[in-house]
């Protein structure tokens, strides 16, 4: 017979003496609003009406502040990590747990969301009469994937990216797949964050401004490096530990002079906010944090202007564009609301240039909501057949001139009906 094992008979207790001591700190101590290590707001106290408490809401508000204020949050926080990584797990919340790095898995495409970020980019550049440029970053998953976990099933981007390349016209790819690619085992991307560093965005800067016919070295830059302890949003997913980031500015031996316009109608004299390297997200030290508009002027010797849609891919390239053009205004459909025609007046725009990560162009839909707008406005108008009334003689009598214009009128609303939905 055998014989049965007999478990700790103190280890129950302790649990829950241990739990119950928590539970009574997280009481006791102040609530956090903010967790800095996850660069998000934490959950607060529970809201104990009748209908939460019926509806069950009470109970899972209790579970989020416990969770969110327990002591010693932090500690958790990056066990946690630590024992998914010694286990062999290959992915947490979507990151990759990669060699050396941590690398977030692509985004799938977003129902018709490309084919409209396409069609409306198109629209724009032959109504525009301007020559526009669209550049679509491929993260460190696609450009570095030898850092992947053995058989990571991370996205592939490629089929996606040919079909923009082959898609856009008049307006013009900029493929960045084999100039990244060809510095991969460089540090082009952070290891903490979806960004890329200034390395990686002054091979596609050099790319681009190639296609626009503007030459640029990266010789003619010093790299200044401005932070040895950045961490960054892929860090605060996953509780990460052991992966620090440098960040760096790149800035011309012959930088111009140039005058930054903020959203808020602020001037500074550079496109830096040296601020943000004291606070969590340090990447906010290219241009600030998401703004909707901002205006550079420049003394750069050319008559070329730019205007630039991006998200924030592009921070960190326009220290890169800053003496190739005479102005540069950029805009962030994300947070942009006024009329484009108030922006595209503001100057006389050579050249424009769309420069997104993939991650936003396949699944944002900001950028063609605010170009569908200016589009439809500036549809060209067409051409309406001359109405019947007017090849009539003037003595004819009202009656007749009303049964010759009927068929138009009710043609009408079906040309009207289009308006409202393109």
């Amino acid at each position: 017979m055998k014989k049965k094992l007999k478990g700790n008979p103190w280890l129950v207790p302790t649990m829950s003496w241990i739990l119950a001591g928590m539970m009574l700190l997280s009481l006791l101590l102040p609530d956090q609003s903010f967790s800095q290590t996850e660069n998000r707001p934490l959950a607060r106290s529970a809201d104990f009406t009748w209908k939460s408490m019926e509806t069950g809401k009470t109970g899972k508000d209790l579970n989020a502040w416990f969770s969110d204020q327990i002591p010693g949050r932090n500690l958790f926080f990056h066990a946690d990590y630590l024992i998914r990584k010694m286990s062999g797990q290959k992915e947490i919340k979507g990151v990759y747990l990669g060699r050396d790095a941590l690398l977030s898995d692509p985004e799938k495409p977003a129902g018709d969301t490309v084919t409209e970020n396409v069609n409306a980019i198109n629209t724009f550049a032959s109504q525009s009469g301007m020559t526009c440029y669209v550049l679509v970053v491929p993260g460190a998953a696609s450009i570095q994937s030898d850092r992947l976990p053995f058989e990571a099933p991370a996205e592939d981007v490629n089929p996606v990216l040919d079909t923009i390349g082959s898609t856009l016209s008049p307006a013009v790819g900029v493929d960045v797949r084999q100039s990244l690619g060809e510095h991969a085992s460089e540090y082009i991307f952070y290891k903490t964050d979806h960004h890329w560093t200034s390395l990686g965005a002054g091979y596609a800067a050099k790319t681009l401004l190639a296609a626009m016919g503007i030459d640029l070295s990266l010789d003619d830059f010093d790299r200044m490096p401005v932070s040895h302890s950045f961490e960054g949003t892929l860090a605060s997913k996953t509780g990460s530990l052991f992966l620090d980031d440098e960040i760096e500015l790149a800035v011309a031996k012959n930088n111009p002079n140039y005058i930054v316009t903020w959203a808020d109608g602020s001037k500074t004299s550079s496109i830096y906010h040296k601020d943000a390297l004291k606070t969590k997200d340090q990447y906010q030290v290219f241009l600030s944090s998401n703004q909707s508009v901002v205006r550079i002027e420049t003394d750069a010797d050319t008559d070329r202007t730019l205007l630039l849609f991006k998200d924030s891919y592009a921070n960190s390239v326009i220290q890169y564009l800053l003496s190739c053009f005479s102005s540069i205004t950029v805009v962030d459909p994300r947070y942009y609301y006024e009329n484009l025609d108030m922006t595209l007046g503001s100057d006389l725009f050579t050249d424009c240039v769309f420069l997104y990560s993939y991650d936003t162009f396949v699944t944002g839909s900001s950028l063609h909501d605010v170009l569908d707008g200016w589009n439809t406005e500036h549809a060209p108008e067409q051409a309406q057949p001359e109405a019947e009334a007017e090849t009539q003689p003037a003595e004819e009598t009202q009656p007749e001139t009303e049964a010759q214009t009927d068929p138009q009128t009710e043609d009408q609303p079906a040309q009207d009906q289009e308006n409202p939905e393109a």
